[in-house]
């Protein structure tokens, strides 16, 4: 009943919509608009093994209204409308039904007081939680955004922004008995100013979170996250002689967060300056200080910056860094770049002193290289600790190249580092990725293939590391055929979020290992189109992918399967189109079985521009 109230709703405004230009229009020379949009009735079947089946004829469709009043740089506005959209003949995600409303308007943008307004709303709409590397869940549910922007740039005068966003989010995940929802807003000041060569700015920000993670992703049954954090702070910069220039700026942050009745609150301060000076084309000199009176405060807020709890991790004890570095470049030929720096970092942290001084150098390369181009870089570190005295090797390699060989376009990348620093002087951080494709065209016959993998962990510490794996391959003939597929594997650490899982930010041996969530799978996907006629399409996929993923010693075995078709056949402005959508996906922690949902759709749609 709901819902058919809601499209009842959204077929009002429509309605509204087609009016209000009719009205408008007596305003002649103060309003200009156009109005198009697409009427589509059809029918429509929806059947699952945990859903009543159904099935109706149905009226759907989108309009389009746009326009200006006076002139565009006084008003413009925009609305868009789309009733009973689905993912079987359309763009809008869906497997079910979805409606919603999208507008925006800017006021003033001719002038020095530029101003815009937007707002959105979904039912029904299908979306996704996020899995690194990997097919994401499917989830359906209700969002709306808004947001309101305004500047003012007067010559001579400093400038000064102002945005305000919020939005809200309900959603289920389809194969788990459990929702998750997430909220939130934010406020954004920003003012700029040059005064006597000096370049000033400063800003202010503050926002709020809430995130409901749903049972099958947590592990636990209320896992609520409650976060609000602020930041301001003032930058400066003056230019030098010898082409330098020199920077410095203070910066403030806060943040309060509450999980599963935990409370962590804290501030942040952080002081930098950097200096630079190009004695010549070629030569080129930089210095720079950061100081932080709070490092165990930057480590929580990068996790409450990704979306997760900061429960565990002492914001209380006294904590600082101090970071001081060196830097000369010299570019002895044009497509060479050299440099070598020298830096000190002093952190004291869970009650100990830790400093490491590092020396080190690298150089760049770029040269065309058997009719394409190469580009290398390497950097190579020397870091000594205090408190050991031992010193480790550190370095790191990039290389790229791309060329046509014998017809084929072809590309490839490579990296990998050892013992890198992270924010933490105690933690090292060891990486390598690569990747390649090639394709090549005879007429209209053309193929592909590509090919990538990651993988990142911190040095002597087990247990830590992250990787992914995926290959891709592409040929056809067009526009009468063409088919491609895809696998993927990927494994690690991430950070359970209301909008997905994330990497973890932070050296996971730092993280209490209740905040961890392990995740490993893999999976494929395959698709065919074809256009065997003008202005008809057909095409088809299909995607399959397992993953099991542990929390608080809280596991799921988890599966996706989704196939998708489609037939869509043009006439002028008349459209003929019929598709077919079915879901499989299911959470072993959920202890039910697999959910099945399938979604039939037939019917025609017609292009129509009113004015």
């Amino acid at each position: 009943m709901r819902e058919s109230l809601r499209v009842a709703g959204f077929l009002q405004a429509a309605l509204l919509l087609l009016a209000w230009p009719v009205a408008a229009q007596i305003r002649v020379g103060m309003i200009s608009n156009s109005l198009s949009g697409t009427i589509a009735p059809g029918y429509t079947a929806d059947y699952g093994n945990m859903t009543s089946s159904d099935h109706s004829w149905i009226l759907g469709g989108t309009a389009n209204y746009a326009g200006s009043f006076y002139n565009p740089n006084f008003l413009s506005f925009n609305a868009n409308v789309y009733v009973n959209q689905s993912r079987a003949n359309s763009d809008f995600q869906s497997i079910s039904n979805a409606s919603g409303v999208t507008a925006s308007a800017n006021i003033f943008g001719g002038s020095h007081f530029p101003g815009s307004i937007t707002y959105s709303k979904a039912y029904n709409q299908e979306g996704n939680y996020d899995v690194p590397g990997l097919a994401n869940y499917v989830t359906h549910g209700n969002s709306d955004a808004f947001g309101i922007n305004w500047s003012e740039n007067l010559p001579d005068a400093p400038s000064f922004s102002a945005g305000f966003q919020m939005g809200t989010s309900q959603y289920s995940v389809y194969g788990a008995n459990d929702q998750g929802d997430s909220m939130f807003h934010s406020l954004n000041l920003h003012s700029g100013y040059t005064l006597a060569g000096f370049n000033m700015t400063a800003y202010y920000a503050d926002g709020g979170a809430h995130s409901l993670i749903p049972q099958a992703i947590s592990g636990d049954q209320d896992t609520e996250i409650h976060s609000d954090s602020g930041a301001y702070g003032f930058n400066v910069s003056h230019p030098l002689p010898l082409n330098g220039s020199i920077a410095a700026g203070v910066n403030r942050s806060d943040w309060d967060t509450d999980y599963l009745g935990n409370n962590s609150t804290g501030t942040v301060d952080i002081f930098n300056a950097l200096a630079a000076i190009h004695p010549s084309q070629k030569l080129a000199f930089t210095a720079s200080a950061n100081y932080s009176d709070n490092l165990s405060g930057q480590l929580i807020e990068s996790i409450v910056t990704a979306g997760g709890a900061a429960s565990g991790l002492n914001s209380n004890e006294a904590s600082d860094s101090l970071d001081m570095q060196g830097t000369a470049s010299y570019a002895p030929m044009p497509n060479l770049q050299t440099s070598a720096y020298v830096e000190r970092r002093s952190q004291d942290f869970l009650g100990e002193s830790y400093g490491v001084t590092s020396y080190g150098g690298g150089a760049s390369y770029s040269h065309p290289l058997l009719d394409g181009y190469f580009n290398s870089s390497l950097s190579v570190a020397a870091n000594v600790a205090d408190s050991t005295g031992e010193d480790t090797l550190g370095f790191s390699t990039n290389e790229n190249y791309s060329s046509e060989i014998l017809g084929w376009k072809v590309t490839g990348a490579f990296g990998y580092s050892q013992n890198v620093q992270t924010l933490l002087v105690t933690y090292m951080n060891s990486f390598y990725n690569y990747s390649g494709s090639a394709r090549r065209r005879w007429g209209n016959f053309g193929v592909s293939a590509g090919a990538g993998a990651s993988r990142t962990a911190l040095t002597q510490q087990a247990g830590t590391a992250s990787s992914s794996e995926s290959f891709n391959a592409s040929v056809g003939y067009t526009p009468l055929i063409m088919a491609n597929g895809s696998y993927f594997k990927s494994s690690g650490q991430a950070l359970a979020t209301g909008a997905g899982l994330v990497p973890v930010p932070v050296p996971s041996p730092v993280l209490p290992s209740g905040l961890i969530s392990l995740y490993g799978g893999e999976g494929f996907s395959v698709g065919v189109s074809s256009s065997p006629v003008k202005k008809l399409i057909m095409s088809a996929s299909y995607s399959r992918s397992t993953s099991d993923t542990s929390s608080s010693g809280f596991a799921s075995a988890n599966q996706n399967n989704q196939f998708s078709s489609i037939i869509q056949y043009q006439v002028r402005k008349m459209s003929f189109n019929s598709g077919f959508a079915r879901l499989e996906q299911g959470f072993s922690a959920s202890g039910t079985p697999p959910e099945v949902i399938s979604s039939f759709y037939i019917g025609v749609s017609r292009w129509f521009k009113f004015f």
